[in-house]
């Protein structure tokens, strides 16, 4: 009896041992996950970025220290995906039209300034206080995919791979304002947020946006 007490302890011990094991595998598992997804993150922040070289002008005009290469990664957040049926209203004789962003296979726009900035029929041009990323997708829905209140704003973005676009902004915190980076996984409602070391308290909020839309007389 004594010798069959034990034996249960030994295979209650083994498994025990087991578990851990797997339980520890799986962790690791998922620890390569995250620093492979990083790593690609990474990846598509430099090739992105290099590709913006008026955004980075701007942002060297305002402080001489900032390099490209200084951006890391803040933090990921999922989203809810919220959708709605409405059709691209952004046509060919639209001030907006020549920045829309076609989804590499054909799938739809993104649209980053249309909510953000009004054009009257008569009057000046100016800035809703909050900023929006539209997808309008190919099946007549649009889709949020990046929102930011008076805080923040957005003035870049492009598509990095058929599921994923690279926004490129600025945020206002204490220290002053810095500029932003965020990669969304359209397919599975993420962003990733990548920030920068520099600050600045000398900044026009819509600098950017009347350098870039000078299609629009501000």
């Amino acid at each position: 009896m004594i010798k069959l007490n034990h034996l249960f302890i030994f295979l209650g011990f083994l498994f025990l041992l087991v578990g851990c094991g797997s339980e520890k595998s799986g962790e690791a598992s998922l620890v390569d996950n995250v620093l492979g997804e990083r790593e690609e993150e990474r990846i598509w922040l430099e090739s992105g970025v290099q590709q913006m070289p008026v955004w980075t002008s701007f942002w060297q005009e305002l402080d001489p220290g900032f390099r490209q290469e200084d951006f890391s990664f803040e933090r990921s957040e999922s989203f809810e995906e919220l959708e709605w049926p409405e059709e691209n209203y952004i046509t060919e004789d639209s001030p907006f039209f020549p920045y829309l962003l076609p989804q590499p296979e054909s799938e739809g726009m993104v649209d980053i300034y249309s909510y953000k900035v009004f054009v009257p029929a008569e009057g000046r041009p100016g800035f809703q206080p909050d900023s929006e990323v539209i997808y309008f997708k190919e099946n007549g829905l649009r889709e949020r995919l990046l929102f930011v209140g008076p805080s923040g704003g957005f003035d870049e973005a492009l598509w990095i791979s058929p599921d994923h676009l690279l926004v490129a902004g600025y945020f206002e915190e204490e220290e002053g304002f810095t500029p932003k980076i965020w990669i969304i996984d359209v397919l599975h409602k993420r962003y990733s947020i990548f920030k920068h070391p520099i600050f600045t308290t000398n900044f026009d909020r819509h600098g950017y946006l009347k350098r870039k839309l000078s299609n629009i007389d501000f």
